[in-house]
């Protein structure tokens, strides 16, 4: 489902009663942003909490706009930074199927308590950069440990009256949020005073330093709060002061609707007509046109039962059409959810012992799900901190720290629905600028939605004037596996040329030749860079909060030195787990097929879930006329149709595979034609294939031919220059022992604390099950599996369980 689609999901109710003529405009402007400055949202999965140094982050990111998956940007950047601001890693990843995997390495000489990873896509970067996805790492070291006693006594109080302003003469409601100087939660209590000093109201907090109270200002005077903090120290605090005419806003759930209430003073000519726009996501849900010019109060009924799950925002404008009341309202329809299970198979926490759990998820829709398996007793999240459902349904739509974000998704219970109500009263959404769509005013694009990576440049030491329509420029792109692909690019006015969109990972060496240019060829230098941005976005990161590092009890530093103690000392540690890392893979038994995808697949060719056939080895191939017949009949699901004809018809599971001749798209016709002696490897992806345009609906069908060796060398092109020019972020593989085979670096301690990590698993109808084989590692006695995901239809689902 694209995201035009959303117009259909979301019906505008109007309420047509005098319609002032900038209506139009509202409608139109809003129209403008909804189509052309759509806005992403990113949630990041990562395999565990904490960190010690020189460890391995592994992250899985999710990118949505609205309440579908994001088809806007293909690119996905994150930053590592360390608490001085600096950017001391970066990543950038292809977008595939609106989801993107990396990882950071921290630095085995890392000493600061804790990293800031930020998260973003060039789009993002056009509009409020407070939206960026930030998420405080904690880093386990002897200082960090050593330094978690330190408290904080400063907190700060502050008043948030329902819709905006209070209003002489009329009963607003008034949040208020106490926290301290890093944003965390405070227990408060005390009164409010009128100006002569006459007690009015009691307050106190009631949920994470939150609380509300009700009153009606007498005068346009000040009002002081006067409480205690935790600690018993008395406070002071001046309320914002009322405003002598003016109006209030107030909002409620209620099932299938929002109830609103609107309150205005008397004497107020430009609140005698009014309206009221509510929107979600930039889409107009509602619009009202209102005359109180005989009335002090008036309610309505929102109905939102159609709308998604998510974040509205009611707006009530003066008959200027100018903002003067603004309220967000959390709308739960219990509609985001799709179910995923787990079920132990084997079970075995024995030192190394094999385990075995399925994963499963009933729904007929394709599912995109990332795991992580982790010990744990030093991998203890805290408790309702940011997940997939807080982060894409809440934080990523509100400005400021919201504390213990999970807790809003724990439960469907009024208690909690009060609860985000507070956070609803004490945040704002503020991704829509009233000031700019009232005036006509457009966001200033700087910053293109990148599509994937393309190659663009120019030709030095030729003459533009000599170049002709006739000119193109090939290039031969080499990759650091060996594999190689071949472009014809048409050489534009001034020597410029680009290409399309591509996916290949870290350096590529790139041959070059202008086709039918004889004139000083030898004097042509290709000047060529990947479209990539590559620049840090800098912002310096929010002071980290002393309370989000470490649980209280210093669980994580407890468990972590009695697992090290168990193990070795820390030196050892370091120097074991590289040798574990750098050694190990190397000396893996390989299959003859596995030897055929690491000398023949590259990027999202390599590994990959499906069918592989090794023609070098397979006498029956020489037997078949073309590669459809020989393919049919060997992959269950796979129909092809006039295999023996040049035009022969392909599907599987409802689509067409994309073709692929070494790893460059092709026909049928052209694969159709190719001798079976000059093939070499053939591999069948399941659907989605993330390396073809689209998602890959119907897998993919990707031909490989022979090469005279393992590895080719710069020698099979001489006498062609050549550039190099850089891919995505190198794409590093998760490893985990096999301890079924023999191997001499087995004997090495395993103190691995992520014993699974997979940041794609794909299912469908016809695969609604996936199994999971990983082993123990030396001591663990309790693992923690957590899945998150999304379906094609922008669904969420979140499983945390334990292994025990």
């Amino acid at each position: 489902m694209n995201l035009l689609s959303f117009r259909v999901l979301l019906p505008v109710m109007v309420i047509f009663v005098n319609i002032h003529v900038s209506a139009q405009k509202i409608d139109s402007m809003l129209n403008v942003y909804r189509d052309n400055f759509p806005q992403e949202k990113v949630h990041v999965h990562f395999d565990k909490s904490y960190y010690n140094p020189g460890e391995t982050i592994w992250f899985k990111a999710y990118l949505m706009s609205g309440p579908f998956l994001s088809d806007i940007s293909k690119s996905f950047h994150a930053e590592l930074i360390n608490e001085k601001g600096v950017v001391i890693q970066k990543k950038v990843a292809p977008v595939l199927n609106a989801s993107a995997a990396s990882d950071f390495t921290i630095p085995a000489g890392y000493t600061d308590q804790s990293l800031h990873f930020r998260a973003y896509t060039t789009w993002m970067l056009n509009f409020d950069t407070s939206f960026l996805y930030e998420k405080m790492i904690p880093v386990v070291t002897a200082a960090s440990v050593a330094g978690q006693s330190t408290k904080n006594t400063t907190t700060m109080l502050q008043f948030f009256p329902e819709g905006g302003d209070l209003v002489t003469g009329i009963e607003s409601v008034v949040a208020f949020k106490a926290n301290d100087r890093f944003g965390m939660p405070v227990n408060v209590n005390g009164f409010i005073k009128s100006a002569d000093g006459k007690k009015i109201s009691d307050f106190t907090t009631s949920h994470n330093g939150m609380g509300s109270l009700k009153f009606s200002p007498v005068n346009a005077e000040m009002y002081t709060a006067v409480w205690k903090d935790s600690t018993g120290k008395e406070n002071t605090t001046l309320l914002p002061v009322p405003k002598s005419a003016g109006l209030v806003l107030s909002a409620s759930n209620s099932p299938g609707s929002v109830i609103f209430i609107v309150k205005r003073s008397d004497g107020s000519d430009a609140l005698k007509q009014i309206f009221l726009v509510a929107h979600m996501d930039q889409q107009q849900v509602y619009r009202a046109s209102i005359n109180m010019s005989d009335k002090l109060v008036i309610s309505g009924k929102i109905p939102v039962d159609q709308l998604p799950s998510g974040i509205l925002q009611l707006t009530v404008f003066n008959s200027n059409w100018q903002p003067v009341a603004e309220r967000i309202v959390f709308v739960n329809n219990n509609d985001f959810i799709f179910d995923a299970y787990t079920k132990t198979v084997t079970k075995n926490l024995n030192k190394r012992g094999n385990n075995i759990v399925e994963i499963e998820v009933p729904d007929t829709l394709i599912s995109n799900l990332s795991i992580s398996i982790t010990d744990a007793a030093v991998n203890v999240p805290r408790q309702n901190e940011d997940n997939i459902y807080s982060r894409l349904l809440l934080t990523a739509d509100i400005k400021g720290y919201v504390h213990d974000p999970g807790y809003y998704f724990s439960s469907f219970a009024d208690s909690v629905s009060k609860q985000l109500n507070l956070v609803m009263l004490t945040h704002g959404w503020r991704r829509l600028n009233w000031d700019n769509v009232t005036h006509g005013k457009l966001p200033e694009i700087k910053y293109a939605a990148e599509n994937y990576l393309s190659l663009k440049g120019n030709l030095l030491g030729v003459n533009p004037a000599q170049l002709t329509k006739d000119n193109q420029l090939n290039l031969i792109l080499q990759f650091k596996d060996s594999s190689t692909q071949v472009l014809f690019v048409p050489v534009m006015e001034g020597g410029k040329f680009a290409t399309d969109a591509m996916v290949f990972y870290d350096t590529a060496k790139v041959y070059y030749q202008l086709n039918n240019y004889k004139r000083n060829a030898d004097n042509l230098i290709l000047n060529v860079e990947n479209t990539l941005w590559k620049g840090h976005y800098f912002v310096q990161p929010p002071k980290f909060r002393e309370g989000l590092l470490f649980p209280p009890d210093n669980t994580i530093a407890t468990n972590r030195d009695i697992f090290e103690k168990n193990i070795s000392l820390e030196s050892d540690r370091n120097k074991k787990a590289k040798m574990l890392q750098e050694v190990v893979v190397k000396g893996r038994v390989r299959t003859d097929v596995q030897k055929l995808d690491d000398r023949y697949a590259s990027g999202l060719f390599k590994g990959g879930d499906g069918y592989n056939f090794d023609l070098t080895n397979d006498i029956t191939a020489a037997g078949s006329m073309s590669i459809f017949n020989y393919l049919q009949g060997k992959v269950p699901g796979l129909m092809i149709s006039n295999a023996m004809s040049g035009t022969p018809s392909l599907s599987w599971r409802g689509g067409s595979p994309e073709l692929f001749l070494n790893e460059m798209r092709t026909d049928p016709q052209n694969l159709s034609s190719m001798s079976m002696s000059d093939i070499a490897y053939i591999k069948v992806l399941r659907p989605p294939f993330m390396g073809a345009i689209g998602g890959g609906a119907g897998g993919a069908i990707a031909v490989y031919t022979k090469r005279g060796g393992d590895v080719k060398s710069d020698n099979n092109f001489t006498g062609i220059r050549k550039v190099n020019v850089n891919g995505y972020s190198p794409v590093r593989e998760f490893y985990a022992p096999n301890y079924a085979q023999n191997n001499p670096l087995h004997t090495l301690d395993d103190i691995r604390t992520t014993l699974y990590w997979n940041p794609f698993v794909f299912l469908d109808k016809e695969r609604k099950k996936v199994t999971i084989h990983f082993y123990n590692n030396d001591i663990s006695k309790k693992l923690r599996v957590i899945i998150e995901g999304v379906n094609e239809l922008g669904k969420l689902t979140r499983v945390d369980s334990m292994i025990e």
